[in-house]
């Protein structure tokens, strides 16, 4: 059985488990039967399974699907402000109306054997759920805010994404030395306006693109679900505010479809046995916070479930 190990990628790091996943929808975009599993030596980091190439074949892969991706449907979504008539929002808070549309949209032009741009929608928002402006509600993992736009911000880093951003991505060591947006996800550096000296919707922070494109591609995994009034997004829970991401990492080689079920139950209803019976070597979880300041969201340091 043909392994490909990942390992610039720790499994504690929410940006670099979700860039894992965004690894492996990518390859089962394109070859079917890849599976992933995650090892621990020192770190938890990803390995691939049954893909049939080296390294170099999977960067080939990952840089085609970036440049496919950036006429995806599913994220040329823009619309118009309450202060503008032209549409120029790249972001995941229209009018419910408008967002219905573009569900509908994406769902006429979905098959069996295509449905990237659905799965992506179905992990960005609901037209259900509307927040306290009556706009649409998106995933709890939206963390920009402010003059931060999460779409126009994914288009910066496909437009200027290079095989090199990822390569260090799934490689390492990160360095932190490309000028391009971040999305919010990596807990080892923090952007809470009440630590920092000016509001960080000003700041152009250095990130890993490349984990952040992938990371991406990984969110089709957490999909949301309207319950009520709220909306639910996969593997967190509590308030907006003041949530809870909780993942786990499972050792058997697993293929898409038995992960998105995994990642959807919930692991503190289990006991230690219940979970090692299903394969998962641990589970780590960090808090959501988000800043009173304009609503940026951050996670804490992760830390292992235990019990």
């Amino acid at each position: 059985m043909s392994e490909l190990k990942l390992a610039g990628l720790d499994g504690s790091n929410p940006l670099a488990f979700l860039a894992a996943l965004g690894v492996l929808r990518a390859a089962d975009d394109q070859v079917r039967g890849v599976r992933l599993s995650w090892r621990e030596e020192g770190i938890w980091f990803p390995v691939l399974h049954d893909f049939d190439g080296d390294l170099d074949a999977l960067l080939d892969l990952l840089e085609a699907d970036l440049q496919d991706c950036a006429d995806d449907p599913a994220l040329a979504l823009i619309y118009a402000s309450k202060e503008e008539e032209v549409p120029t929002e790249r972001d995941l808070k229209p009018p419910p109306a408008v967002f219905r549309q573009y569900l509908e949209t994406l769902v006429e032009g979905a098959t069996a054997d295509h449905r990237r741009s659905v799965d992506w929608a179905a992990a960005f928002a609901s037209d259900v759920v509307t927040d306290l402006g009556g706009k649409t509600k998106p995933s709890a993992l939206h963390f920009t805010a402010g003059q931060q736009k999460f779409l126009g911000m994914v288009h910066q880093i496909l437009e200027q994404g290079q095989r090199e951003d990822l390569e260090e991505a799934i490689c390492g060591p990160w360095l932190y030395d490309r000028n391009l947006p971040v999305l919010g996800w990596d807990n080892t550096v923090s952007r809470d306006y009440a630590l920092r000296a000016r509001d960080p919707s000003t700041d152009q922070k250095c990130g890993v693109p490349g984990a952040d494109w992938l990371a991406l591609r990984g969110l089709s995994f957490l999909v949301v679900v309207p319950r009520g009034d709220r909306l639910l997004t996969t593997c967190c829970t509590g308030g907006w505010k003041s949530g809870l991401f909780r993942w786990p990492l499972w050792t058997p080689p697993l293929p898409s479809e038995v992960i998105g079920s995994l990642l959807r139950c919930d692991m503190t209803r289990m006991s230690i046995q219940e979970r090692l019976a299903r394969g998962v070597g641990v589970t780590f979880e960090c808090s959501i916070r988000r800043s009173d300041q304009g609503g940026y969201g951050s996670f804490t340091p992760s830390r292992p479930l235990v019990g």
